[in-house]
């Protein structure tokens, strides 16, 4: 019953961030996959002007915002 309590004190913009790091704990790709989805990714953000956003409504920019993220995860643990 916390959660109703926690979200009436959280703002949106908080509340997405958690649901971003939520679904990005999710995400299970191939290293192969994750590279074809960022290159699209790349391409999205060329002929939007914004990257995908991974809370989309739309599957296949959260897809490629999966990819996106994956990379960044794996960018980070290298170093």
């Amino acid at each position: 019953m916390t959660l109703p309590i926690l979200a009436k004190t959280m703002s949106e913009s908080s509340l997405r961030a958690v649901s971003a790091v939520i679904q990005a704990k999710r995400i299970k790709l191939t290293i192969e996959e994750a590279r074809y989805l960022a290159k699209r990714a790349l391409k999205f953000k060329l002929e939007r002007g914004r990257l995908p956003d991974i809370l989309s409504a739309d599957a296949w920019e959260k897809r490629m915002a999966e990819g996106v993220d994956f990379f960044e995860k794996k960018s980070k643990r290298a170093t």
